[in-house]
């Protein structure tokens, strides 16, 4: 097979291969939103924003910017108790969660935030615990802006961040049994 380009629509990053991934390995989106390279529209982030839409992608970042400061102290947490599945499974979720940040300044056209320095637990099992109720917030929130938006670009991105941060909910309920 030949390896082409291809782009998610939702964080707009690039991914090679020979086809497209099940998920966006930046951003966790569904296979359904990545598209051939040669389909990206360079529009994607240049949304007129209404106000409501502008305070409510802000409220995203802050959640999103927390978030991946709560999973970058897990990981740390996991790495020195040599926990290697906790390990990669925080520093995935801080990964993605950190390009959900970056993708929604993209759309408010302002630079990322740093992430600031978070409390976690010594215990992989509790920053799980923490982890799921933190991506049930998230999936509150986003389901609610996704309702409240009237640009349809933001009802399919926050509409994706559901799904994304559903699955995130899952792995964690999936540790706890």
């Amino acid at each position: 097979m030949k390896v082409k380009v291809f782009r998610c629509r939702i964080c707009g990053d690039p991914y090679i291969g020979e086809q497209p991934p099940s998920r966006c390995p930046f951003c966790g989106a569904l296979a359904e939103y990545i598209i051939d390279a040669h389909d990206w529209d360079d529009g994607e982030f240049e949304v007129d924003l209404s106000e409501q839409s502008r305070n409510n992608l802000q409220a995203a970042l802050e959640l999103e910017i927390g978030n991946a400061a709560f999973y970058a102290c897990a990981e740390r947490q996991a790495a020195q108790a040599g926990d290697q599945y906790m390990l990669a499974k925080f520093k995935s979720l801080r990964k993605i969660e950190s390009e959900h940040a970056s993708t929604i300044c993209k759309f408010l056209k302002i630079d990322k935030p740093d992430l600031p320095t978070a409390t976690c637990q010594s215990d992989s099992a509790a920053n799980s615990s923490e982890g799921y109720k933190r991506e049930d917030r998230a999936i509150q929130a986003y389901a609610r802006f996704r309702d409240q938006a009237t640009e349809p670009r933001l009802q399919e991105f926050f509409g994706a961040l559901v799904e994304i941060e559903t699955d995130h909910l899952n792995i964690h309920a999936e540790d706890a049994e």
